[in-house]
């Protein structure tokens, strides 16, 4: 971070995952702040800051408004203020493995700000603290993730990038033993950030959408010309359908025939 000369003091703790500084300044700043490590969430508790990634994008921010400095972006700064809140946050606590997102700043008078407010105002103390028990500070570590996450969404583009990325893992790895923490891995999120991205973008669980994939692929097998004796148990087993009661109701779900019906239309003898 780079600022005019000016003086300030500051206050801070937590741990590498969480951690909290509370700066006091004597005067205006300027300057920039370069792409992190981490992200930071930063509250203003007077004046104001003009703010300007480096995509253009400008934000006028008052007192009270919590905004989101992404770890990948660098931010042009200019305020007056002379006491806020800086609450830095690991990656890895918001889900992303290697590849930092970048986050949506909320409206001015969006209300979804309020629970981070109150949650900072009660927990300052706490994170601050040096001799907070381990355990404690690790429910605390992520109980501050849960509400940074509720308060902020990832930008569009980085929110597609990861639906992508964790569809072609569901299709390339569709005949393996997959639960959602190896699809969430693959997708650089938590696995209720990707719960939530699936739900919102494609309105079903990831674990539904594999299902349906594999039924997909099931139909597909069943439906081939190729010659040879083949078996309904074989083929849903291969496709990791293990209970062949509900396997075979929700392929009549999906295809309005049961995998039977489907492979006596196919041609092919059932062994």
């Amino acid at each position: 971070m780079t600022s005019s000369e000016q003086s300030f003091d500051y206050r801070s703790g937590g741990d590498e995952h969480v951690s909290l500084r509370l700066i006091r300044t004597d005067g205006p700043q300027a300057g920039t702040i370069g792409p992190r490590p981490d992200h930071v969430v930063f509250v203003l508790a007077d004046g104001r800051t003009c703010l300007t990634a480096d995509d253009g994008s400008t934000w006028e921010v008052g007192p009270g408004r919590p905004m989101m400095l992404s770890a990948p972006v660098a931010y042009a700064f200019d305020t007056d203020a002379t006491a806020m809140t800086l609450l830095h946050i690991a990656p890895a606590m918001l889900g992303d493995a290697e590849e930092p997102s970048e986050f949506v700043q909320p409206d001015a008078d969006d209300p979804g700000v309020e629970p981070l407010l109150t949650l900072l105002r009660e927990v300052t103390d706490r994170i601050l603290d040096p001799d907070l028990d381990a355990a404690e500070r690790t429910a605390l570590d992520q109980r501050v993730a849960t509400v940074v996450l509720s308060t902020f969404t990832r930008s569009r583009s980085d929110v597609e990038h990861r639906l992508r990325r964790a569809i072609r893992f569901v299709h390339d790895h569709v005949a393996e033993e997959l639960e959602v923490a190896d699809i969430a891995a693959a997708a650089e999120l938590s696995e209720r950030g990707l719960q939530d991205l699936f739900r919102r973008r494609l309105a079903v669980t990831p674990m539904r959408y594999l299902r349906e994939v594999r039924l997909d692929r099931v139909h597909l097998e069943l439906t081939s010309r190729r010659g040879g004796i083949v078996t309904v148990r074989d083929i849903a087993r291969h496709w990791r359908f293990t209970h062949l009661g509900r396997f075979a109701a929700s392929y009549r779900q999906r295809f309005g025939e049961s995998p039977r019906d489907t492979l006596r239309r196919s041609g092919r003898t059932e062994g």
